[in-house]
């Protein structure tokens, strides 16, 4: 007896740096393992504004995560990506932006395993959220519900120290349901004023964010990362 097809996945994310910003002050991040990967491995990361180098951060940590699987094996691994990129760049910084830089950056993290079968596990380290999307209706957020739980001081990832232990939680996705990613001023938004937007922000990203933050999105980088799970074939 044949197996049945495994369910398809598609993944797309979108980034947009706060308005007034160039796309290279960008301190969000994401990405994803290649298409048909098992698991497959979703991240999002949100440096942090006060620290140096927070988009390097950002980068390396999302990178390590699709390589690894894990916060804590992809924690390692940026660490050192983090740490060849800064040091390649010390001598040519003043000593005050070197001394900033010896501080360490720091970054929000939420990384996302999902198997073929559905079922997926995140762990979080700071305020990036999961949503379990089922047409327009939120099935579960994560790790925060309340657009107030927000604060500027979030649990974060940093370059110089150990990390700390993550959130986790797993779930089950049915067909159609589709898992969104998102940093921390999005989430926030999502959470507010639901997700009647989506299909704006998927076909015209920077109008859609520029039109949410006139109702009242905060002004810092956005990212989202939406995974569907299609049909079988």
């Amino acid at each position: 007896m044949s197996r049945p097809a495994a369910p398809a996945y598609a993944v797309r994310g979108w980034t947009l740096s706060k308005a007034g910003h160039t796309p290279e002050e960008n301190e969000d991040a994401w990405a994803a393992s290649p298409p048909g990967a098992d698991p497959l491995v979703l991240a999002v990361a949100d440096g942090a504004t006060e620290s140096a180098f927070s988009r390097v951060w950002a980068l390396a940590l999302v990178a390590a995560v699709v390589e690894t699987g894990t916060v804590a094996g992809a924690h390692e691994r940026a660490r050192r990506a983090h740490e060849a990129a800064v040091g390649a760049q010390a001598a040519t910084l003043p000593w005050y932006a070197a001394a900033k830089a010896e501080e360490g950056a720091f970054a929000a993290l939420l990384a996302v395993r999902l198997t073929v079968s559905g079922r997926f596990e995140a762990e979080a380290v700071g305020d990036a959220c999961l949503f379990h999307v089922r047409g327009l209706a939120l099935v579960a957020a994560w790790p925060f519900t309340d657009a107030d739980a927000f604060n500027h001081r979030p649990r974060l990832l940093a370059s110089n120290a150990r990390a700390p232990a993550p959130l986790v939680t797993a779930g089950q996705l049915a067909r159609g349901d589709r898992l969104l990613l998102a940093t921390d001023a999005l989430a926030a938004f999502f959470l507010r004023d639901g997700f009647g937007r989506l299909d704006a922000l998927r076909h015209e990203f920077p109008t859609a964010i520029a039109h949410a933050r006139r109702d009242g999105l905060r002004n810092d980088d956005v990212t989202l990362v939406e995974c569907g799970m299609g049909e079988a074939k």
